[in-house]
């Protein structure tokens, strides 16, 4: 069983071609139940896939793990994480998580995606070119990971990039308390149409539309960005640091 959560796309499409080339089934962990109900029925095999959020895991994904049961005996474990650059020591936190459940993880590799971040200066998406490589990159990445846990390899592959530590133990509590919330978010009348597909698409139904029919955030933002990046408008800002910044595409 594999479980992901994914944003903008990137862990889905990661979570979606692992499952095929395993036989097994990709799971949304937003889908709670589901994934908690498909976990009995595994005994070999469970992976999680996703995104890195400021060198570390994303608030979702913690709380998904808070609730999973006993690990199965004699289980696989391993976990793919998504990044446009490098992760730091997203494994270590992944781990510790785990722990805290009864869980060990045996395998973890991170696969370089489209740069979704856009939130601070200096961060932006990336041109088509890098986008494609990429793409290309990860694609034959995710086949020799596959083999990896079909042999149950007990390896960690990971690009931590440099000042690993500072970013994941210094830098990330600053970053989760000040910028990883969604008060920062507003939206431009002018642009926004009031379609309301941004409220639809929020994976934590964390948005609504208000009496004006523009979008409004409640304060349960897991920082995935997936509203900045699916308005067709092009109508979301974050702060002043998203300005003319760029837009992925969201295809699921």
């Amino acid at each position: 069983m594999l479980y992901y959560f994914s944003g903008t796309g990137n862990s889905q499409q990661v979570a979606k071609k692992l499952a095929t080339l395993l036989h097994t089934q990709a799971i949304d962990i937003c889908h709670t139940t589901m994934a908690l109900e498909a976990l009995k029925k595994e005994d070999h095999a469970v992976g999680f896939v996703f995104p890195v959020y400021a060198w570390g895991i994303p608030k979702v994904v913690n709380e998904f793990i808070k609730t999973l049961p006993s690990q199965p005996a004699h289980c696989y474990t391993y976990a793919i994480m998504t990044c446009g650059d490098d992760v730091g020591y997203t494994d270590c936190v992944l781990e510790r998580a785990l722990r805290a459940k009864g869980w060990q993880l045996h395998a973890a590799y991170s696969v370089q995606m489209r740069n979704t971040y856009v939130c601070l200066p200096g961060f932006d998406t990336d041109t088509a070119e890098i986008e494609n490589q990429k793409a290309i990159a990860a694609n034959k990445y995710i086949t020799q990971i596959a083999e990896q846990i079909k042999s149950r390899k007990q390896i960690k592959q990971l690009t931590r990039g440099s000042m690993a530590w500072l970013k994941t133990y210094v830098l990330r509590p600053a970053f989760n308390a000040l910028l990883t919330t969604d008060r920062h978010f507003h939206v431009d009348k002018e642009k926004c149409t009031g379609c309301g597909l941004c409220v639809k698409r929020c994976p934590l139904g964390n948005m609504q539309l208000n009496n004006m029919h523009h979008p409004q955030w409640n304060g349960h933002c897991t920082g995935c960005l997936r509203c900045y990046h699916i308005c067709p408008k092009h109508a979301i800002e974050y702060g002043k640091f998203t300005r003319n910044k760029g837009q992925v595409k969201i295809n699921f």
